[in-house]
């Protein structure tokens, strides 16, 4: 590549500079540049040299080091969707339905022993390998139903005392860790007490004979002399 100037051409060094980065920029690789005046007077740059060429100094491009690219932002809720859907495939497996069908919600129960048994219904129906247990009064029972494709189930809860109590249906894996729960109902229970208002000595105490009539008063004979 070759660039042509007359003599009479005043050049500052910036437009100098600007052809010589022309023909670094035209050249497949780093080029010297030359420079030198034709026949006709003209002052030649060329990146081949000639006989009475003069090679110019010609200092580096400066380079400019690339942006890194900016991560994408990510939103509170989309972060908010990934823990959410991390936490529900934790937890897969979870129950479209699970109820407690009886005893209804508010309701009293007699429960002399203090034993309920609760109806639970599950959609699907209970995994294996899941269980079904009851919550009373936020506290996990140890009794424990193992799934076996139950739809409806029949869970007792023992020794519940006299009073309100909120119950509720509880599906864990066989390590404890809760899958599902129903909402909770609450139920009143209602047990006999052995010491009720007019018992003497509670309900198990040995009825007493009732006390032999008095004797009636038989005048007595009169004393006889002798």
């Amino acid at each position: 590549m070759k660039v042509r100037l007359k003599e009479s051409t005043i050049m500052s060094r910036t437009l100098l500079t600007a052809l010589c980065s022309a023909l670094l920029c035209a050249s497949p690789v780093w080029a010297d540049v030359y420079t030198w005046t034709d026949a006709n007077g003209n002052t030649v740059y060329s990146d081949k040299p000639n006989p009475n060429a003069k090679r110019i100094e010609v200092s580096a491009p400066n380079s400019m080091e690339a942006p890194k690219p900016i991560p994408a932002y990510e939103s509170s809720s989309s972060s908010a969707g990934s823990s959410s859907s991390n936490s529900g495939s934790a937890v897969s497996g979870s129950y479209r339905r699970l109820e407690i069908t009886s005893p209804a919600n508010d309701t009293p129960v007699r429960a002399n022993d203090g034993n309920v048994t609760l109806t639970v219904a599950l959609d699907p129906p209970l995994r294996a390998g899941h269980l079904l247990r009851a919550r009373i009064d936020g506290n996990l029972g140890e009794q424990a139903l193992p799934g076996a494709g139950q739809a409806q189930a029949n869970l007792t809860v023992t020794n519940l005392d006299r009073g309100s109590h909120q119950v509720e249906a509880v599906v864990t894996n066989s390590e404890g860790k809760e899958i599902s729960a129903s909402t909770g109902i609450t139920l009143h229970v209602q047990r006999t007490s052995l010491n009720q208002p007019g018992r003497i000595g509670g309900a198990n105490q040995a009825p007493t004979a009732p006390a032999a009539p008095a004797a009636p008063n038989v005048p007595r004979p009169p004393a006889t002399g002798g």
